[in-house]
């Protein structure tokens, strides 16, 4: 995808780490972004900004990734919720039973994620 067609692609990032999610930010400047830091946050955010992908943490405050994930997918089931986790193997199957359409383990480097951004774009 051309960098210029990029600019069109709202993502949602949703992590409590904001160290994490200043480097998603510079991973994907080239994107339509917003972030959240907890899943409350990122469901008023979804609803709002209608993003194409959210990359959602599983373990958070307020609400984790997993009942944030079923809720953003009550208010659009065609949403593309794609997991980002350390806990791929524990945790990894929860999101993908609660509709994630992908999981991208913690350590990921900046080619695995963009490959995965434009399989479901």
């Amino acid at each position: 995808m051309a960098l210029k067609d990029r600019k069109n692609v709202k993502i949602l990032i949703v992590d409590d780490d904001v160290i994490l999610l200043d480097l998603l930010k510079q991973m994907l400047y080239d994107f339509n972004l917003r972030m959240a830091t907890n899943g409350m946050e990122a469901v008023e955010k979804f609803k709002s900004f209608e993003p194409d992908i959210v990359l959602m943490d599983i373990v958070m405050p307020v609400i984790d990734g997993i009942e944030a994930t079923k809720e953003i997918l009550r208010i659009n089931k065609e949403a593309k919720v794609i997991a980002i986790t350390a806990y791929e193997r524990q945790r990894g199957m929860e999101m993908i039973r609660a509709g994630a359409v992908g999981i991208l383990e913690k350590p990921f480097r900046k080619k695995d994620l963009i490959e995965l951004i434009n399989n479901y774009i």
